[in-house]
């Protein structure tokens, strides 16, 4: 029998005389028909091209409006699901740390502020003038990846105000998280429709909307899926010649992705080094070169967003007491596998499971649980599941699905007790909170479901059924109830308290004034048992002109000092503050179990009778009396 494709870059030489060759496609693609079979005219080629379209594979113009479609209904169900259907709910944040899951909204915040302010500029030294005093806040000893994002929160600050900012920069990277998934589900020719809906599911994960403001960079996982893409290619060896434009372009890539979420980095390096590995048994070090160039490109983007640190730790040393870690918080913030099929507590019909499995477990992790993978997310990991049995138990065995080794890494390096636990145990404890890879897992099952059902021959309508189907369902499953208007209210109560007690405090003391706040706390992560970590730059949000004593960065002698005043007297604490020029004490009631009661009478016992209480009568401030030649703290207090 004559084969019916040759691989030659020719037509064959010994073809039987009575066979016809014919070029399709790609140079070195020739069909030998015999002569008796009748071959097609060109009328009749023409006539059949239309029926690719039912089929549809890689970007092409009209994807561009799809692409638009695709934003507009984002935006439209974010603004409802969120509440934020009106001009004054766009002015009361996602969160604003009231609840003791989302105390880093706050700092989230802040940092938008700072750049917003131009005192959080990417690549250059972070020192915030109005946090640490009587020092100022070196941000540039607490490294991140995520220069990128506050920049332009701080350029969203500067046009529509702080907290309609951070709403819009969460409802901007769900969007791209979905657009991006739409682009690459649609590079592996995969039919828009399908694509479509899995935008949808992926810009709409219960992990988005359980982070939400608080982990704010975490929520920026919009480059997931480009992740998978480059990962696929290397481990099918289709990333080309190193001087290729697709290679270079990888390379790119590459370099952005190191310039993101540092637990992204790290899973996009592993799963490369593991492509590449497989790659090496089959074609030799060529693929491991490649995967070499990726690791370097991300890597320079890592240090190219951290160079400020670098430069810190040149000029001043390391600061090893900026980030601590245990390999206890590597075992309680680790994966489980039930996180990944248990729904949240707040959910609509399957809350009452979700409560009495986060009531009973002894691992609590962060909180609220972001790893559920939703219904439909569920189902494509079963039929992941499905069809590596099916090819285990074949026979001859055939390979397993890419998606599956990857899925099956992700769990043993993520889950309690797995790979990253190994290396805490070995000193290695920088990844504290590997539950964060469940995004990884629900873009590689998706991306695995959408490119099998788009290989399924449906006609478009049932396809687009579907399609809208499970755009609906994900939307139901995976996100939480809708606010109230009564529940915006009380965030709102709670933000106006700090305005109108920032603005009383301003009114009150002169520009460029310090405050000293109560209770003493760490920063940067420094919570104490009834106050969140970064409760205190509440007052920095609505202040202009005062400078405040907390973010001075812990292990660095700027914050020494506040540890050696706790050790004094009340009496003794007070005439230092007035030495270092301090103008006001500002008291935080929540932080003492009298809620601080026997402070204020210590106040009052030396004098000091003239108190600004808070609208809600959680904090109050009480004003000193600064020296008029202050000194700086040093050494022991006298």
């Amino acid at each position: 029998m004559t084969p019916l494709f040759s691989s030659f870059s020719r037509p064959p030489h010994n073809r039987n005389p009575s066979q016809k060759s014919f070029f399709i496609g790609k140079p070195g693609d020739y069909v030998h028909v015999p002569s008796t079979v009748k071959t097609p005219s060109l009328k009749q080629a023409e006539c059949a091209q239309p029926q690719r379209e039912e089929n549809p594979g890689g970007l092409n113009r009209t994807d561009l409006l799809r692409i638009a479609l695709l934003v507009l209904l984002t935006i439209t169900c974010w603004c409802y699901f969120t509440g934020r259907t009106s001009v004054a709910a766009w002015q009361v944040p996602l969160e604003y740390g009231v609840h003791p899951f989302d105390g880093d909204a706050t700092l989230c915040l802040a940092q938008f502020k700072m750049a917003a302010e131009n005192e959080w500029i990417p690549l250059l030294p972070k020192n915030i003038s109005h946090l640490g005093a009587p020092y100022s806040c070196s941000l540039s000893d607490f490294p991140q990846t995520e220069d990128w994002l506050f920049y332009f929160g701080g350029l969203l600050t500067k046009l529509f105000g702080l907290f309609a900012a951070g709403n819009a920069m969460v409802m901007i990277l769900q969007v791209l998280a979905g657009v991006c998934f739409y682009i690459t589900a649609r590079l592996l020719n995969c039919k828009w429709w399908w694509a479509f809906a899995g935008g949808i599911v992926f810009g709409f994960a219960q992990f988005a909307l359980a982070r939400s403001l608080h982990h704010v960079t975490l929520v920026g996982y919009w480059h997931i899926p480009f992740c998978l893409l480059i990962v696929g290619w290397i481990s099918r060896n289709e990333l080309g010649e190193s001087r290729g434009r697709r290679y270079l372009w990888v390379l790119l890539a590459s370099c952005v992705i190191g310039m993101q979420n540092q637990y992204y980095t790290n899973m996009f390096l592993q799963l490369t080094a593991l492509g590449a590995f497989y790659q090496y048994f089959r074609q030799g070090w060529k693929p491991v070169f490649q995967a070499a160039g990726i690791w370097a490109a991300s890597v320079f983007g890592f240090f190219l967003m951290n160079v400020d640190t670098l430069w810190g730790v040149l000029a001043h040393g390391a600061n090893k007491g900026s980030i601590v870690r245990s390999y206890l918080d590597l075992e309680l913030n680790a994966l489980r596998f039930l996180d990944l099929l248990v729904p949240p507590p707040d959910h609509s019909l399957l809350g009452a499971l979700g409560q009495a499995y986060y009531s009973m477990t002894a691992l609590p992790s962060e909180r609220p649980p972001s790893c559920y993978l939703g219904l439909l997310g569920i189902a494509a990991l079963g039929w992941l599941a499905v069809v590596s049995v099916r090819r285990l138990v074949a026979q001859p065995a055939r390979n397993l699905p890419l998606e599956a080794w990857q899925v099956l890494w992700v769990l043993a390096y993520s889950c309690v007790g797995g790979l990253n636990c190994l290396a805490g145990a070995c000193g290695f404890q920088l990844f504290r909170a590997t539950n964060r890879y469940s995004i990884f897992i629900l873009a590689i099952v998706l991306l695995f479901a959408v490119k099998r059902l788009s290989a399924k021959r449906l006609d478009k309508e049932m396809g687009w059924t579907l399609a809208g189907l499970c755009a609906f369902v994900a939307l139901w499953d995976q996100t939480p109830p809708v606010p109230t208007e009564s529940s915006i209210a009380a965030t709102a109560r709670v933000v106006d308290a700090d305005r109108q007690f920032a603005r009383g405090l301003e009114e009150r003391l002169p520009k460029g004034a310090m405050v000293f706040q109560l209770p003493i706390i760490e920063f940067p992560e420094g919570p104490t048992p009834t106050v969140p970590a970064y409760d205190h730059l509440r007052l920095y949000l609505h202040s202009q002109d005062l400078h405040y004593s907390f973010g001075a960065m812990k292990g660095r002698p700027a914050a020494e000092w506040q540890k050696e005043l706790a050790r004094h007297n009340f009496p003794e604490v007070i005439r230092a503050l007035e030495a270092y020029g301090f103008a006001a004490v500002y008291v935080n009631r929540n932080g003492f179990p009298d809620k601080s009661e026997g402070l204020l009478k210590g106040f009052r016992a030396l004098g000091y009778t003239e108190v600004l209480e808070s609208a809600l009568g959680d904090r109050y401030c009480v004003f000193i009396h600064p020296s008029p030649q202050p000194i700086l703290p040093a050494g022991k207090i006298d």
